[in-house]
């Protein structure tokens, strides 16, 4: 979570080229700070490793009633939320890519006509090297992120029927 947050403190102190990258930047930094927190819950949940209803402090004097206010986990909304917001990231990703794109090909435009130097244009191969291989980390994460986003999480016991064993 610290990375996440220093992140987008940097992102504040030292905003991307364009106005639409740091909209794309911000939204991805938010998704993944509710992402962790729900994937944790999750996969603790699912583990038993914290019980399915959680007693709430009371903080409030009002709240103290004398019957402590409990909150229960459904594993299936958290998990349904948390692929929700990674995909979100996902495709927030492609988007940062496709703005991306835009800017080096008007950086390639102007080295064109400036006649630049060839330390420039090497530097501009390998950012185009590097964009070519992060589109391909993200369209490779696509297909499971739309299965993730779409399917409704399982257990290995709803797939089992007393014949089968």
């Amino acid at each position: 979570m610290l990375p996440i947050i220093q992140w987008l403190i940097s992102l504040e102190r030292t905003p991307p080229p364009t106005r639409r990258l740091l909209t794309i930047e911000r939204t991805q930094g938010w998704s993944m700070l509710a992402f962790y927190p729900l994937q944790h819950l999750s996969y603790f949940r699912k583990h038993d490793l914290i019980p399915t209803a959680l007693q709430l402090p009371a903080v409030l004097p009002s709240q103290s009633s004398g019957k402590p206010r409990q909150v229960t986990i459904n594993v299936a909304a958290v998990s349904r939320w948390s692929s929700r917001l990674w995909a979100t990231y996902v495709v927030l990703q492609l988007a940062h890519l496709r703005e991306d794109r835009t800017l080096l090909i008007k950086k390639q435009r102007a080295l064109s006509r400036l006649g630049s130097v060839e330390k420039e244009r090497a530097e501009l191969a390998h950012r185009w090297d590097r964009w070519y291989n992060e589109l391909a980390v993200n369209l490779s994460f696509l297909p499971m992120t739309i299965h993730w986003y779409v399917s409704v999480p399982f257990s290995p016991s709803s797939y089992l029927t007393h014949n089968s064993i």
